[in-house]
This record gives C-alpha cells, sequence and structure tokens, in this order.
C-alpha cells in the first residue's frame, strides 16, 4: 500500500518535471564536470579540498535547478511571451562552463579562449577578429 503512493507521486513528479528534465539533466551534468575538474586542479597544484566548496557544489544542484523550474513555471502560466527558461539556462550554462574553462587553466596552463582566438588568428577571419578586438575609442573618426 505504502510503495503505491510514493510510485504514484514519483510519477506525479516525473510528468511534472518532464518539458524541463534535459534542461535539468545538462546542469547536473555541468556541475559535475566542474566539480571534477576543480577538484583535479586542486591537486594538482597542491591546495586542499575543503568541505565548504564541496558543500558549495551539492547546493548548486539544488538551487539550479530550483531556478529552473521557477523559469520554467513563470513562462509557462506568467510570461508566455518571454523565452524566460532558455534564458536563465543560458546564464546558468556560461557560468558552469566558464568555471570548467578556468579549471583547464589551472590544469594544464592553456588559456582556451586565446588558444581559439590565436587559431581563429591564423585563418580566414583574422581580419574580422581583428575589427572585433579593436579599441573603438582608437578607431578613426571620419572628417566631413
Amino acid at each position: 500500500m505504502e510503495t503505491e503512493k510514493i510510485t504514484k507521486v514519483l510519477f506525479w513528479v516525473c510528468t511534472i518535471l518532464a518539458p524541463v528534465q534535459g534542461m535539468m539533466v545538462t546542469m547536473i551534468f555541468l556541475i559535475i564536470v566542474d566539480f571534477i575538474t576543480g577538484s583535479y586542479a586542486s591537486f594538482k597544484n597542491g591546495v586542499a579540498i575543503r568541505s565548504y566548496r564541496i558543500m558549495h557544489t551539492i547546493s548548486k544542484f539544488f538551487i539550479y535547478n530550483l531556478v529552473i523550474l521557477a523559469a520554467y513555471f513563470m513562462e509557462k502560466h506568467i510570461l508566455e511571451e518571454i523565452p524566460l527558461l532558455k534564458i536563465i539556462a543560458g546564464f546558468i550554462a556560461i557560468a558552469e562552463i566558464k568555471s570548467i574553462l578556468e579549471n583547464f587553466n589551472k590544469i594544464y596552463g592553456v588559456n582556451p579562449f586565446k588558444a581559439l582566438t590565436n587559431l581563429l588568428k591564423n585563418t580566414a577571419l583574422k581580419d574580422t577578429l581583428d575589427q572585433l578586438s579593436e579599441d573603438p575609442s582608437k578607431k578613426k573618426k571620419k572628417k566631413v
């Protein structure tokens, strides 16, 4: 009898979470990758792993997924015109990917952003990248 009630509740929860399941799994994956790379960077650099840092990772599991759920319900029932879920999930994902790349830099001593930029500068995109990286205040003003 008790098992049947628990099964019904779990089925109900899974039904509610079905539309955002992929996004939540993606966030959990990014959090796990960030934790692994951060732990390895700490180990490699001789930095002690502290319990509060592990608690920070555990809290990210819950907070990020609760924020995603809140964004889903707001988008579904209040702000249907704004893709709030994708915007918020995108910002969270960018923050996690940035952290993963920082850990990569700590582990291997290579900044992936600079490596990619240098690689692209050796291709046909060099002129475009140079224009994007120029300081707008240094551009010449056209005389009338």
